[in-house]
Order: C-alpha cells, then sequence, then structure tokens
C-alpha cells in the first residue's frame, strides 16, 4: 500500500491550480494566446465549462430575487437585480454552444463569479457591475 499516494494527488492538484493561475494571466495579457497555453483555452471554451458558468450566472439572479431572503453569499444583491438582462444575456451566451467564445471573455466571467473583490460582491455598486459586463460581453463575442 502506498501511504503516499494522497500527498502525490494533492501535489498534482496544487500544481495544476498553479499552472492555471499562470496561464489565465498570460492569456489576459495577450490577445493572442500562445500555442503553449491551447490545453488552458481548450479548458476554458469547453461545453461543460461554459454550461456550469452560464448556470453559474443564471443561480446568482435568482439568488438575488428579493422575494428570497439573502444567502451567506457577499453579492451585491441590488447590483445584480439593476444588471440582471446583462447576466441573463451572458448566461445565455455561454450556453449557445453553436456560438464560439472569446476566451478571454470566458475567463473574464470566470473571474467575475470567484473574484470576492469584483465588481458582483459587496459595494452596492450597479455602474461598476454594468461596466464589467460589458467588456466580457465584447470579449466573449471577441473569438
Amino acid at each position: 500500500m502506498n501511504l503516499l499516494a494522497p500527498v502525490k494527488g494533492w501535489e498534482a492538484r496544487r500544481a495544476l491550480k498553479a499552472a492555471r493561475r499562470r496561464a489565465d494571466h498570460e492569456l489576459l495579457a495577450s490577445h493572442l494566446p500562445s500555442p503553449r497555453l491551447a490545453w488552458r483555452v481548450e479548458e476554458l471554451v469547453a461545453e461543460e465549462n461554459r454550461i456550469d458558468l452560464g448556470r453559474s450566472l443564471t443561480d446568482i439572479v435568482h439568488s438575488a430575487d428579493e422575494r428570497l431572503l439573502p444567502g451567506a453569499s457577499p453579492v451585491d444583491r441590488s447590483a445584480v437585480r439593476v444588471c440582471r438582462a446583462q447576466l441573463l444575456e451572458l448566461a445565455s451566451r455561454l450556453h449557445d454552444l453553436g456560438a464560439p467564445v472569446g476566451v478571454r471573455g470566458v475567463l473574464l466571467v470566470e473571474r467575475l463569479l470567484v473574484d470576492g473583490t469584483g465588481p458582483l460582491y459587496g459595494r452596492k455598486d450597479p455602474v461598476r457591475l454594468r461596466q464589467a459586463l460589458e467588456g466580457i460581453r465584447t470579449e466573449l463575442d471577441a473569438h
């Protein structure tokens, strides 16, 4: 029995996460992705990832409904309600698997969802969220 197998698995996941972070940084910094980052581009624009991100956007819109009690997430519910149409449009764009999407746009959606200091969380600033969504839409269409 190999007692170090869980450690090696953990180290592999940690290394992959670090490689993704580096690749994401490089993809955001350049409009022409390097061929050596093709693996990350494929992960980002994969159908499963697009559907997951679209669902996450839809879930955020649903959870911001004023008829529901706030959840534990610090999502800026008022900004989400103001930008509801744009968020649902982005979700629809991601769910449209027949249409290609720009990798930077997908990466920006991912960042929007996970960045706790980003425009989706905290500040009660719908203008900031609307501007971010417009930029994401532009990048999604720039394939």
